[in-house]
């Protein structure tokens, strides 16, 4: 049996691109809003406070936001722990979320924006609407720091659905596999 593979890889250029017009667009849909609606001087005394706990919230964020998309990626394959990876890239400086095996489109997706749903776009509502300031800038952290798993995903989004979707191994993106 031959399959047909095609590589969907994310350059560090493209990434660095699109984070800093997520960035841009992040203040203008969401902190640019919040600030009208609950006043300026309240969501930048929140701010302030998130910058200054980062560092404190920056570990227990990453361990959540990877785990997430593992947790996704196993109930995926019947609660298979064993075929999921965590590490760090070193040349990236980047925390990592590795499935070993090929996932349904479906699936793949679920996990990959798992984190944006459950540590950003969640959260920011909630905290929208109660006047959270300091959640809600914890929660745009985290939208932006999802800007991988989006900028993936969308590409991913217009692939057909005949294709199963491998994690890559060792660069930002995935591979399509087709019997």
């Amino acid at each position: 049996m031959e399959f047909e593979k095609t590589e969907l890889v994310i350059t560090e250029k493209q990434l660095n691109l699109f984070a800093l017009i997520a960035f841009v667009g992040i203040f203008l849909l969401f902190y640019l809003p919040f600030g009208l609606f609950w006043g300026f001087a309240q969501t930048f005394l929140g701010f302030k406070l998130m910058i200054k706990h980062l560092l404190i919230w920056l570990i227990p964020m990453i361990i959540i936001h990877e785990g997430l998309h593992g947790l996704f990626w196993a109930l995926a394959l019947n609660g298979n722990f064993k075929q999921i990876k965590f590490g760090f890239n070193k040349r990236m400086l980047a925390p990592y979320t590795h499935c070993k095996v090929s996932l349904t489109k479906k699936s793949y997706l679920m996990g990959g924006l798992a984190p944006l749903f459950f540590l950003g776009i969640i959260p920011a509502i909630v905290s929208f609407i109660t006047g959270n300031a300091y959640i809600f800038s914890l929660a745009l952290v985290c939208i932006w720091t999802s800007c991988g798993d989006i900028l993936s995903c969308f590409h991913l989004i217009k692939t057909h659905n005949t294709f199963k979707v491998q994690d890559h191994p060792d660069k930002l993106g995935f591979i399509l596999v087709k019997d």
